[in-house]
Order: C-alpha cells, then sequence, then structure tokens
C-alpha cells in the first residue's frame, strides 16, 4: 500500500500547483536593432524611444548599431533572432525595401511582423547655393541645355535618394552626370563645396545646412509641405506631381513572435510616441510622429514595396557598387 500513497502524495501535489505560469513578457531586456552608425536618423530616433518605451513595459532596452550590408547585417540578425519579442529591427526604407529589390538580400519582408511605424519624414532636392536656377522647371532646362556636364550626387544605388533621382529622371525627361557616394554625408560634402550641382538627401541630415545658407532646397518629396521648412513647395506644386516619396521608420519583430507580445509592443510604442517630449524631439530634425496598428503598418509597407518595385523596373535600376 505505500507505493500506491506515494503516487497518490505526487498527483495531488501537482494538482495544487498546475503547470508553472508562463513568464509575463518581457521577462528580460529587449534590444532594438539598427542598420546603421550611431548618429543618424534610425539611430537618434530609437535612442529618443529608448527611455520612454523601456519605462512603459518595465524592462531596459538597449540599442544596438549593426551597420553594413544596405542593412541588411541588422534585418538578418533580427530576422534569424527568437521570435520572443525581446529582439526587435528598427527598420527603414533601405533594408526593408528597396535594398531587396536592387541586391540579393539575406531576407524578405515576410521574415518580420510588423508591429508599428514610428515616424515619417522627406528628402529633399538640393543645389549648391550658387547655381543658377530657382524652382524645379528652372533646374530641369538647366539640365537639359547641360546635359553633359550637370552632375547630380547620387547616394547608394539601394538608397531612397537614388529612387528618387531616378523617379525624376521618368518624370521630366531629363538625364544628367551621377556621380555616385556611399552615403549621404559624403555626398553633401561635396554639394556644398560646389563639386556638384545638385542632389536629393534627407531633410534630417540637411536641414542645418538648408538654414545656414550652404545649400538651397527646391522642393520636398512628401505630398505636404514640411514645417521644419514651409517655404519650400512640395514637388507637386513646383510641378511635378507624382514625383514624391516618403522616408520612414519602423519597428518590427521576428516572423512567428506571438501576436498578444505584438500588441504589447505596439500599446507601448503608441504610450512612448504619444509623449509631447518624444515628438518634439523627433520633431527637431524633421521627423513627422506616425502610429498605428501591426495591421496598419503592414498595409503600408505592401503598399510602399508595390509602389517602388514599380519605379525600380520602370527606371530599370541597377546597382553597380
Amino acid at each position: 500500500m505505500k507505493p500506491l500513497r506515494i503516487l497518490i502524495a505526487v498527483v495531488l501535489v501537482a494538482l495544487a500547483t498546475g503547470p508553472a505560469p508562463a513568464q509575463k513578457f518581457p521577462s528580460k531586456p529587449i534590444t532594438l536593432v539598427v542598420p546603421y552608425a550611431a548618429g543618424g536618423n534610425v539611430d537618434t530616433t530609437a535612442r529618443i524611444l529608448q527611455g520612454a518605451i523601456g519605462n512603459s513595459l518595465g524592462q531596459p532596452i538597449m540599442v544596438e548599431n549593426r551597420p553594413g550590408a544596405a542593412g541588411f547585417i541588422a534585418g538578418a540578425v533580427v530576422a534569424r533572432s527568437e521570435p520572443d519579442g525581446h529582439t526587435l529591427f528598427v527598420g527603414s526604407n533601405g533594408p526593408l525595401l528597396l535594398g531587396p529589390l536592387v541586391l540579393k538580400a539575406p531576407y524578405t519582408l515576410e521574415a518580420f511582423e510588423p508591429i508599428s511605424l514610428l515616424t515619417v519624414g522627406t528628402n529633399v532636392l538640393l543645389v549648391r547655393r550658387d547655381l543658377p536656377v530657382s524652382s524645379v522647371k528652372e533646374l530641369v532646362a538647366y539640365a537639359k541645355a547641360n546635359p553633359s556636364k550637370f552632375q547630380v550626387a547620387v547616394d547608394t544605388g539601394a538608397s531612397i535618394n537614388n529612387f528618387l533621382s531616378e523617379m525624376l529622371k521618368l518624370h521630366a525627361g531629363i538625364d544628367w552626370v551621377a556621380v555616385r557616394y556611399r552615403g549621404n554625408a559624403p555626398a553633401l560634402t561635396d554639394l556644398i563645396a560646389g563639386h556638384v550641382d545638385a542632389g536629393f538627401a534627407q531633410l534630417t541630415e540637411s536641414i542645418e545646412h538648408i538654414n545656414a545658407g550652404k545649400l538651397r532646397a527646391l522642393a520636398v518629396m512628401m505630398t505636404d509641405r514640411s514645417p521644419a521648412i514651409p517655404d519650400v513647395p512640395t514637388m507637386a506644386e513646383a510641378g511635378y506631381p507624382g514625383v514624391e516619396g516618403i522616408i520612414f521608420i519602423g519597428l518590427l519583430a521576428p516572423k512567428g513572435t506571438p501576436a498578444d507580445v505584438v500588441d504589447t509592443l505596439n500599446a507601448a510604442v503608441r504610450k512612448a510616441l504619444a509623449q509631447p517630449s518624444v515628438a518634439d524631439q523627433l520633431a527637431t530634425f524633421g521627423a513627422k510622429v506616425v502610429t498605428g496598428s501591426p495591421a496598419e503598418f503592414a498595409t503600408f509597407l505592401r503598399v510602399e514595396n508595390d509602389k517602388w518595385t514599380e519605379v525600380a523596373k520602370k527606371a530599370n535600376i541597377k546597382v553597380a557598387e
């Protein structure tokens, strides 16, 4: 009878204690993986949100910079991570949409669970301060009159700056001498120095030079004017509707992350971005807070992907770097 009593006791203990409770999310620090070096707009956005999201979730938020390979290194790290919500991708146009269109990427958009859009911003069509044009139409006329000497700074092939430049060429029926750069910073440096005539750049990286009079902005690429430079028209206002594109930053988790974890992260992000101090910091470099549900972000990504896929086909965008 003793073995029977022992068995009964074991069963009673098991029934009393029940299964071990699942760990509440988050159970450890969360890492935001950034595809660029420290100091850029994506990194700055992640660091502005770092404390606010951490306070909401009750866990430290770490920012890890994994630059290189058009942002693919960071994206691959997250795509291959455990889908538990503790490793997240702070993604943008390049590594999520544009890079995979023209380069061999180690993942697809389907490798991620969208959590939330964070911010949108605009690129700007810039010219050196002494170029004899004052509008986009005058720039187009100048390019047509000087096709062999009009030089335009072009960022990496997988960047939105390159895609926007090809879009303008298509719509305006012009061509120019493209001067290739591996990044925005050296392109802006040469444009300020007058070594090239024009270029596209993110407002976040060029606003200081615009305000200082070192560069002139002819148009913004969003459908609305930017509050940061309200006197600069949109491309539609400048006479070229359809030549537009936004830069965006969003937060994504690895595919397979549980829906309740994604929803928890989405709620924390929206709470963080609703804080006036966070929105004000982001606005200082021309970024506009835009949030929404995971489903809305997924729809946004599909629409943007379809748009740039069409541009890449029509412009026959190739990457020679």
